[in-house]
């Protein structure tokens, strides 16, 4: 007797189980995702061993406008701030201190604040050129303590955002000459004058963060990681 094999595995078959088999490790990886994204949305800060848990969201207290950009033949027009019956935003903003950043391409400015007894609350606007922004709640009463929240700026849609004291500030310029507007609401304090490394956004940014363009002092700020503000102000 002449034994043949017979193969069972036609091409219908075969895909079948592909099929089957895409699908489990696709559904595996899917439950593996919402289990490490709850996990990591529950972990909390802990304020004794000031170690930071970034969590991607909005910060409580932190304001985003954006305004109409009205251009013409001349160039244009945009209005970033305004009180009155309907205000900017809904907190009163008084302006002590008004100025300009202009950077290049590749520019890496943060993550700056300014601590107490001076603590300050700053507006800051895009007014020439593209960036992005970053903003981290380090305040320890705050019920977003750890929150990363990332903006996109642009001149082309002109927005300005209300950045509450015991919030750091920092931003990547994506084009030459982008210009950014800072008013503050008490006199700058040197002494005052906190930060930590941009390390702790470098995941989100658009180039390595060893190959941005930083200041002295922004090459040497500490990391995240244990960071404690203390103020050399007397008052």
């Amino acid at each position: 007797m002449e034994l043949r094999a017979v193969n069972t595995c036609t091409p219908s078959v075969f895909l079948k189980w592909v099929s089957h088999i895409y699908a489990f490790v696709y559904y595996a990886c899917i439950e593996m995702y919402l289990t490490c994204k709850d996990i990591l949305e529950t972990v909390p800060m802990n304020p004794e061993s000031n170690r930071f848990t970034l969590n991607l969201g909005p910060i409580d207290g932190v304001h985003v406008t954006k305004f109409p950009n009205y251009p013409d033949l001349r160039g244009r027009l945009f209005k970033v701030y305004a009180e009155g019956p309907v205000p900017s935003f809904p907190v009163r903003f008084n302006t002590f201190e008004h100025f300009f950043t202009e950077s290049k391409k590749g520019v890496f400015r943060g993550m700056h604040f300014q601590g107490a007894p001076h603590s300050a609350a700053k507006v800051i606007t895009i007014v020439k050129g593209s960036a992005i922004d970053f903003l981290i709640d380090i305040r320890q009463e705050s019920p977003t303590l750890g929150s990363l929240q990332i903006e996109s700026l642009s001149e082309m849609t002109p927005s300005s955002i209300y950045i509450p004291e015991g919030v750091a500030h920092g931003y990547i310029s994506l084009s030459d000459g982008t210009i950014i507007s800072y008013r503050q609401d008490v006199a700058f304090c040197g002494n005052c004058d906190g930060g930590f490394s941009g390390e702790a956004v470098s995941q989100h940014l658009p180039i390595i963060f060893a190959n941005t363009i930083r200041s002295e002092k922004d090459l040497n700020l500490p990391a995240l990681e244990g960071f404690e503000f203390h103020s050399r102000c007397l008052q």
